[in-house]
């Protein structure tokens, strides 16, 4: 059971990791559009419409950075979901590999007493 906690935690940290980056990123994106936009107030004509543009392009990268980190989100709940089938899978063959083996051993003593 160790194991499988450490790795789940390892893939977790890495996962996080590149969520925190894609937020980061979106959230500064996010700040970028908020200016243009603000800076777009005070400006006329093609000066206003260029500057919308431009705030624009920083909200759809910022969109686009959170679209992105939904992809480490389902890699570490994927990993976490078959690690966990998988580890339970061992661990109930081993522990009917251990049961017949103690049964084997009764059964030997059994036999030899006999």
């Amino acid at each position: 059971m160790g194991f499988r906690s450490i790795f789940t935690k390892g893939v977790a940290l890495t996962q996080a990791g590149r969520t925190g980056q894609h937020s980061r990123k979106a959230s500064a994106s996010a700040r970028q559009a908020m200016n243009c936009f603000r800076q777009a107030r005070s400006y006329k004509g093609e000066k206003k419409i260029d500057k919308m543009l431009d705030g624009l392009n920083y909200l759809s990268n910022s969109v686009l950075e959170v679209s992105d980190s939904i992809t480490p989100i389902s890699t570490m709940n994927a990993t976490s979901a078959l690690l966990a089938d998988n580890i339970q899978k061992m661990i109930n063959q081993s522990q009917l590999s251990i049961i017949n083996a103690l049964g084997n051993k009764k059964k030997l003593k059994v036999n030899k007493k006999s």
